[in-house]
């Protein structure tokens, strides 16, 4: 259910180069260093004690940088816990392109439940959690590790749009919640689990309904072209 990543392209690269000198040997710059130590730390806190133990202090004293180091990238305590999830289980967001849209979607989906079955999934059940009373959390959440995620999801669908697999009048936004929105709804609310035959169910019952239908006379549906608003889902 939800568009990731691009959230953190950034998480790898370098942001200050020209800041610091050039290292004296080959290697990570020294400021790129610093901002993937804060982040595998910030990780490790979450991962240890959830939102509440990912304190800037903690950070910064784990991965043996300054509180102003940290406040160079990131504006606060929730942006560098959403930038380090994504950091940490950022596989779960990747897509395989293998030219069927079934395929593409359940090894994309079938990551994100198996994630969602061990820390990875209690960790983003608290930082929703939180963001309920929290909007500066809420609104990184959202910019941060939902949109680029329905972002990369919606290119998928248009792919198969494109590819004439499923119809051109499919309404994007409203398919990513479908897709997404049960597996979010299982792990704050407990109430079915996270199986292994989610993603496939998910996925057939979704597709089965989009599908690009047969030609002839029952199949006859005027294709429009796709909504595709991510921010709309």
């Amino acid at each position: 259910m939800i568009y990731t990543v691009p959230v953190d392209s950034a998480v790898d690269s370098a942001v200050d180069s020209g800041v610091d000198p050039p290292p004296a040997r080959p290697g990570r710059p020294r400021s790129e260093r610093a901002r993937l130590a804060v982040l595998e730390a910030a990780a490790d806190l979450l991962v240890e004690g959830g939102l509440p133990a990912a304190t800037i202090e903690a950070v910064a004293a784990r991965a043996g940088v300054s509180k102003v180091t940290i406040y160079k990238w990131w504006p606060s305590r929730g942006s560098v816990a959403v930038d380090a999830y994504f950091h940490r289980y950022r596989q779960t967001g990747a897509f395989p392109d293998t030219g069927e849209l079934a395929t593409d979607l359940v090894g994309q989906i079938r990551a994100l439940v198996e994630a969602f079955r061990g820390r990875a999934g209690s960790i983003m059940a608290d930082l929703i959690g939180r963001a309920q009373s929290d909007p500066a959390l809420a609104d990184t959440l959202r910019s941060r590790w939902l949109q680029p995620r329905r972002d990369a999801s919606a290119e998928v669908l248009l792919r198969a749009i494109a590819r004439g697999e499923i119809r051109g009048d499919t309404d994007v936004p409203v398919v990513l919640d479908q897709l997404y929105a049960p597996l979010y709804y299982r792990l704050t609310m407990g109430h079915e689990p996270l199986g292994a035959d989610l993603a496939d169910s998910l996925v057939r019952t979704v597709l089965d309904g989009i599908r690009t239908p047969p030609p002839g006379p029952a199949g006859g549906r005027s294709p429009r072209g796709p909504s595709v608003s991510p921010s709309s889902g």
